[in-house]
């Protein structure tokens, strides 16, 4: 924090706890002059605002302190205010979670409208107190109140007026007790005003009526948010539209159907929003107001019907309402993509869905996305907001549990909370309908014990060595991840793809990695945090439970015996055609798709290809033109093998990366890989594109998931040795994965496969969401849907492709595939993918038919490899299959 900002704030925070002397008007005078200031562009900026003024409107702030300040001059710093922040919102981008648009909004809805009524706090008060002969007699109540009114009028007048208009409709004091603490008025704040309420109003119900009119005026000051308020305000400001939208509202406050009501509110805000002028700061201000208003009226509604079970037709109803409610104010791309999907599927299918497992499964994948994208703009809110509202928490002095849950309390407050509510709902559901069970089990491990200890990301402790048994409680695994040495287990808490990298080797290191999708379950789960647990797989599901600090005598040592990796032979030449491949040359990858490309009938195809044979990276670095890189990496190699096992290993590897990607060819050397090269199609003059690819594949020896990896099997880093297969892309609709042994259950009569749409490196690696995954019988017509996909992105590219091919790829208890980088040498470009009328979604029959393809080029690739389980990588093109790699199953 600093420059301006850092001058915002200081001022900010010396006004709110050093000034002797403080209101809401001096609060809302600062604020005016440094919106000015700031602008709408400025999202940190604003931020700081909004939490200042989110703890203003929640009392954390004093609202009068030793100054008398009159209404009228209140009235007027918050009328400034406010059409200075309507005119920012006029011109501010809605783009994202948390927008200035929003930010903004939520500031104009932090203080009252103000405007000229001001005056009229302290006039109306004594007309009715003169018109019906009430006396200004010290201590009465209405005099306190009238005291407070003249010389301090806060928001909390709202509240009393409220309360003792309730008090006067009932006859019972406690009514009036109950308003005001619905309101946050309790007897300690009364008597805490400068001019305090010490006594309880007299029953008076001939007064009802004159203060139901004074309660108008204290909205009109002090409220910005009250509907029937704003919209009188507003009806001068409305189209001929707007006020049928408005009206029907209105004539349906009390209507029976909740949901029907909520469509009313929403159609009213898209009118209001999409044809408001804005043009006029005046009229947009007081349609800013209504549209405020009616969001706060569409939240209410949603809480009164959200403790009901309603059927699944009905919560699709809603939920299609409250998405289109959030989408007003917030424009992020993915999520409008991802609801225009779940709207069209719902219509789609919503009448189908008793009973039918496949429906429930797409809806369901439609709905995961689009609450894993709300999660992300929770994530966006709590980064945001919670450490402003924590320095200023701090320098103001308030309350360490409510600073504690500032952003959360925001969340709930914003129009992203109502829609996570009835996902909940609907995932209960449609996990009900598919019979999907609450955990998915990646690699099941029958029963281990150990010290259970809870992580944001698996991620942050990837340089952990756990001198215990350790299991960890992740809040989220991307797939990517290495599991640090000692752990025995990992339940995560976000969905996760069973071929991920980390799920592979989960099941190649018998660790446990499980996914739990219960909340409740996850929250019974922390409560032996820090505590030794047990783990039983049973049926499907994780059972955990306290247990004694003892290890099971298979766990005893958990240290692996150094694997011996095979020595390739002497480089002979720098590049390679396929005819040349042996496993001394280069790695399984090269050499099994060359066996497949003999062995495959004519209708699967396998890509063009040629290598740069193990060594190739070496002879480079030793060559005279690089001499001054190869003192470098020399040095650096030296260094990480001295090295302790820490998070500053980190620098020195990326440091070794450097010194690869600046590599430069000896002439002799480039024209045999280019010659070699234009044999598959990739042009002289493309030479530099694909030098850096295969640079890139060289340096990702040097990948940190690599290291943390060969250092737990004892592997120096140097026994690696990189070859590089470089092949044309195959560009297709599809890319997949086949485990030709199915890896949950080890049923070799079964093949499980996952498929994406674009490049599978949205499959195997750090992308969110799930892929389209599924199980067939190798027997018989037997097949199973487990999941449809819900990828966020999709990965598009053409041209060629530099995939890593070390001899350490398939090492026994070590899975080497996935630590190192393939590199297309076309940067490839993320789209972000639609699924409403992708066929994999609306015709279960294409389905099946892509199924039984991929079961039968599974089949084929493990017979030409003697019936040994394989691990196969592909692709689908205009419906003809392809196999650009395949390995055996680890």
């Amino acid at each position: 924090m600093e420059g301006k900002v850092a001058d915002m704030v200081n001022e900010i925070c010396k006004a709110e706890s050093e000034y002797g002397s403080w209101t809401l008007m001096h609060r809302c005078n600062l604020c005016n002059k440094w919106m000015k200031i700031i602008g709408n562009s400025d999202l940190e900026s604003l931020a700081w605002i909004y939490v200042w003024m989110r703890y203003s409107e929640l009392r954390k702030l004093d609202w009068q302190r030793k100054y008398n300040t009159r209404p009228s001059e209140l009235a007027a710093s918050q009328k400034n205010l406010a059409f200075t922040v309507t005119e920012l919102i006029a011109k501010a981008s809605k783009q994202g979670f948390v927008s200035p648009a929003w930010i903004l909004r939520s500031i104009l809805g932090s203080f009252g409208r103000g405007g000229d009524y001001g005056q009229r706090i302290r006039d109306q008060i004594l007309e009715i107190m003169h018109r019906h002969r009430i006396g200004e007699t010290y201590g009465t109540y209405l005099e306190q109140w009238h005291q407070k009114l003249h010389n301090n009028t806060t928001p909390d007048d709202i509240g009393i007026c409220e309360a003792t208009i309730a008090y006067w409709e009932t006859g019972n004091m406690n009514k009036y007790w109950e308003v005001l603490h619905s309101h946050g008025i309790t007897r300690d704040r009364l008597a805490s005003f400068e001019r305090p309420i010490t006594t309880q109003p007299n029953y008076t119900p001939y007064l009802i009526n004159d203060f139901r009119d004074f309660l108008k005026t204290l909205k009109s000051v002090h409220s910005g948010a009250d509907l029937i308020t704003s919209i009188e305000h507003a009806r001068h400001c409305f189209t001929p539209f707007m006020h049928v939208k408005i009206d029907d509202v209105l004539r349906n406050l009390h209507h029976w159907d909740t949901i029907s009501q909520i469509e009313r509110a929403v159609w009213a805000r898209l009118e209001i929003n999409y044809h408001g002028n804005k043009g006029n700061n005046y009229q947009y201000r007081e349609l800013l107001y209504v549209d405020l208003s009616l969001e706060m009226y569409i939240r209410q509604l949603f809480e009164s019907i959200l403790h009901r079970n309603m059927a699944p037709r009905h919560y699709i109803r809603e939920l299609n309402l409250l998405l289109d409610n959030a989408l007003i104010t917030n424009e992020d791309k993915e999520l409008i993509i991802a609801v225009n999907d779940w709207k069209s599927l719902a219509k789609r299918y919503a009448n189908n869905l008793e009973g039918n497992r496949e429906i429930a499964l797409v809806l369901k994948s439609a709905a995961d996305r689009i609450g894993r994208i709300i999660g992300v703009a929770v994530d966006d809110f709590s980064s945001l907001f919670q450490p402003k509202a924590k320095t200023i928490g701090e320098r103001c002095k308030i309350d360490k549990d409510f600073v504690d849950f500032f952003s959360e309390e925001i969340i709930r407050a914003s129009c992203f909370f109502a829609p996570s509510m009835i996902l909940r709902k609907l995932d209960a559901q449609f996990r009900g309908i598919a019979k999907l069970k609450p955990w998915q089990i990646i690699s099941p491990i029958s029963k281990i014990q150990g010290k259970l200890i809870k992580v944001e990301l698996l991620h942050d402790v990837a340089y952990n060595i756990y001198n215990e048994p350790t299991i960890i409680l992740s809040k989220k695994t991307f797939g990517e991840e290495e599991i640090p040495e000692g752990v025995l287990g990992v339940i995560s808490c976000g969905e996760l793809d069973g071929l991920a990298h980390v799920s592979v080797r989960a099941r190649n290191q018998k660790k446990l990695l499980a996914v739990c999708f219960n909340e409740e379950e996850i929250k019974n789960i922390e409560k032996y945090v820090d505590q030794w647990i047990c783990v039983t797989s049973q049926g499907g599901i994780i059972i955990v439970k306290s247990a004694q600090e003892e290890r099971f005598e298979e766990e005893e040592n958990e240290r692996y015996d150094a694997q011996q990796i095979k020595r390739p032979e002497p480089l002979e030449f720098i590049a390679i055609s396929s005819d040349q491949f042996n496993e001394r040359k280069v790695g399984a990858k090269a050499n099994n798709c060359e066996i497949l490309k003999r062995n495959l009938p004519e209708h699967f195809g396998v890509p063009r290809q040629v290598a740069i044979p193990y060594g190739g990276c070496e002879y480079v670095i030793s060559h005279m033109i690089n001499e001054e890189k190869t003192n470098k990496y020399r040095e650096l190699i030296g260094r990480l093998e001295e090295m302790e096992h820490n998070k500053e290993i980190a620098e020195d590897l990326s440091d070794l990366k450097k010194v690869i990607l600046e590599l430069e060819m000896p002439e002799h050397e480039m024209n045999e890989i280019q010659e070699k090269l234009e044999s598959i199609g990739i042009a002289k003059e493309d030479w530099e594109a694909a030098f850096l690819a295969i640079k890139k594949v060289w340096a990702s020896k040097f990948n940190e998931r690599a290291y943390l990896s060969t250092a737990k099997l004892r592997i120096p880093l140097n026994d690696i040795i990189m070859s590089v297969l470089c092949q044309e892309v195959i560009v297709g609709e599809y890319a997949y994965v086949l485990h030709t042994k199915d890896p949950f259950t080890n049923d070799s009569s079964h093949i499980y496969g996952e498929l994406v749409l674009g490049l599978g490196e949205t499959l195997v690696g750090a992308y969110e969401g799930r892929a389209f995954s599924f199980t067939v019988s190798k027997n018989n017509n037997d097949y199973q849907i487990e999941s449809f996909p819900n990828k966020s992105v999709a990965l598009r590219g053409s041209g060629f492709i530099f995939r890593s091919d070390s001899n350490s790829e398939d090492l026994p208890e070590f899975a080497g595939a996935g630590l190192f980088d393939s590199i297309i040498m076309k940067e490839t470009e993320e789209e972000i993918v639609s699924y409403g009328n992708e066929k994999i979604y609306i015709d279960f029959g294409f389905c099946k038919d892509i199924i039984f393809k991929l079961k039968e080029i599974g089949i084929l690739v493990e017979n030409i490899f003697n019936g040994v389980p394989q691990d196969i990588e592909g692709v689908i093109k205009g419906g003809k299959i392809f196999v650009v790699q395949s390995r055996p199953q680890i």
